[in-house]
């Protein structure tokens, strides 16, 4: 269910065209890294560590929501520190209106599964990498972000001065 609205959210708002973007994964063992990193991952820290485990104690849909909100909030926040060739994508509301959708089903996943941080690994691997790997996601963060600094972006060897005579 949240593969297909994020995937029908993302047709709808053009942040991704199933026509126009879609080629064949290089790799199924590269799809199934998605579950690793950013899924298992994130959901570890934001579901298993930052939410009460539903058998202990039930979990408020407040106390959900705030971090959900935190983790839809760190994308931008990556985007300026850990990733800032993501940027672009990271601030993109179309991408934050996806990832709120997908990382919202994460959290539903990982309360109804009783705690589950394996559901809710799943639910946020499945459209990570359909996106990353048949979608263009990968490309698109891999983009130097047109906002971000291009000091150290290298110079053409024709710029390039090597000495007082040049």
């Amino acid at each position: 269910m949240t593969t297909a609205a994020a995937g029908v959210v993302s047709t709808a708002t053009g942040f991704v065209d199933p026509v126009r973007d879609f080629r064949s994964p290089s790799s199924i063992l590269r799809m199934c890294s998605a579950f690793l990193f950013p899924s298992l991952a994130e959901e570890t820290v934001w579901r298993a560590a930052l939410l009460p485990h539903p058998s202990t104690s039930p979990v408020s849909l407040y106390h959900a929501g705030i971090v959900l909100a935190a983790h839809v909030a760190s994308h931008p926040i990556a985007g300026r520190t850990v990733w800032p060739r993501g940027r672009d994508v990271f601030d993109d509301p179309r991408f934050l209106v996806i990832a709120t959708i997908v990382l919202g089903g994460a959290t539903a996943s990982y309360i109804m599964s009783g705690g589950s941080v394996w559901a809710a690994a799943f639910t946020h691997g499945v459209p990570v990498a359909l996106w990353r790997d048949c979608f263009g996601g990968e490309d698109a963060l891999m983009k130097r972000s047109s906002s971000s600094s291009t000091d150290n972006a290298p110079i053409p060897k024709d710029k390039q001065s090597f000495g007082a005579d040049d």
